[in-house]
């Protein structure tokens, strides 16, 4: 049992935000690794290559969820990461932290924070002197920046309460890219991956991670531990030929040999904004080889594999949904929500 960890400052008590009054989702080996913030088992470390490890301490598409009758809500945060921000992508888009209010499917954004520090703890307010009213929160915790401490700030007096369930009881697991990732979203909560999850009030797991989606066999182990609704690959924006020539199709037999009947979502890659003016042969080549793959499990009559060319999502256009022709804006992210989202409902049998 987790000792409880608050004290009092300010007028408010501060919990922090591993506390098991809160519900935390989207990070599965949550409890294994001692109630931290990092989306791969401990144990993964020395295990998968170090850039995989090194991406897995930032906490993108992990979530603290709770019903609270607080006037007052406000955050500590403290990073060990000196890089709050990229050339590509703000700061509360790599740090930040996502405030929500509703249940799963009725969740409306309320604020972001606009304070973001390296290498010392920071204090923003969310809400202060609200009326009080039982309210359900949801917080989207960093894309691209580690947590070494989070703590929640509320009145004395607050209530916390569990949030409102999922309408499945297993989370969509999503493996890829930094596109998969959140790069370079504005904010925690606008990349696909979230949206997906507030659009069909399910749970989601983000096991994107930035330049090494390469479909690494011991990542495709750790992934079928996890008792998914449904897994989606979309990995072949970080892979070259001779990679998916030598692990895409492994990685997935690997998917289904140990998940037979989880439903299995291929993505190609979306087309980039260079190829407007160029073919892209080896892109081209690369997803190939996803419809190739896909083509040979439908031949198997493995009715759990599925495809979909998002070239067809984002593909040749005037104004590429980007930031510098890859990386996607939250116009980009809307259009692959719009586009994933009908698939994902059918495959996950909801009305």
């Amino acid at each position: 049992m987790l000792v409880m960890s608050q004290h009092i400052e300010d007028g408010l008590v501060w919990i922090s935000a591993t506390d098991q009054r809160f519900t935390v989702n989207g990070l599965p080996w949550f409890e294994e690794n001692g109630r931290e913030f990092i989306r791969l088992p401990k144990r993964a470390q020395g295990v998968v290559r170090d850039p995989v490890w090194d991406l897995s301490v930032m906490p993108s598409g992990g979530r603290v969820r709770f019903r609270t009758d607080s006037t007052t809500l406000k955050l500590r945060v403290q990073h060990r990461r000196s890089e709050i921000a990229m050339p590509h992508m703000c700061a509360v888009g790599c740090s930040g932290i996502d405030l929500y209010e509703g249940p799963p499917r009725r969740m409306v954004y309320w604020k972001s924070n606009t304070l973001i520090e390296a290498g010392k703890a920071y204090v923003n307010a969310y809400f202060k002197e609200l009326p009080r009213k039982r309210r359900e929160f949801t917080l989207y915790l960093p894309t691209y920046n580690d947590l070494a401490r989070l703590e929640i700030g509320l009145d004395p007096d607050a209530t916390i309460q569990s949030p409102t369930r999922f309408r499945l009881a297993r989370p969509v697991v999503f493996y890829g890219t930094s596109i998969t990732q959140g790069g370079c979203a504005t904010r925690p909560g606008m990349g696909h991956v979230p949206m997906l999850g507030r659009r069909l009030g399910v749970d989601v797991v983000n096991l994107g991670f930035s330049g090494n989606g390469k479909s690494d066999l011991k990542v495709a182990d750790l992934i079928t531990e996890i008792d998914a609704a449904c897994c989606v690959n979309d990995c072949t924006a970080n892979m070259d030929l001779p990679g998916m020539q030598e692990r895409y199709a492994a990685f997935n037999e690997r998917l289904r040999a140990r998940r037979p009947r989880t439903p299995l979502l291929l993505l190609t890659a979306i087309r980039f904004a260079a190829e407007n003016f160029a073919r892209d042969a080896q892109r081209d080549e690369v997803n190939a080889r996803v419809i190739d793959t896909y083509r040979q499990f439908r031949r198997r009559s493995d009715k759990h594999v599925h495809f979909l060319d998002c070239r067809k999502i984002i593909g040749f256009e005037a104004d590429h949904p980007s930031v510098e022709g890859v990386h996607l804006t939250d116009l980009g992210y809307q259009r692959l929500t719009d586009g994933l989202a009908p698939v994902l409902r059918k495959l996950l049998k909801l009305s």
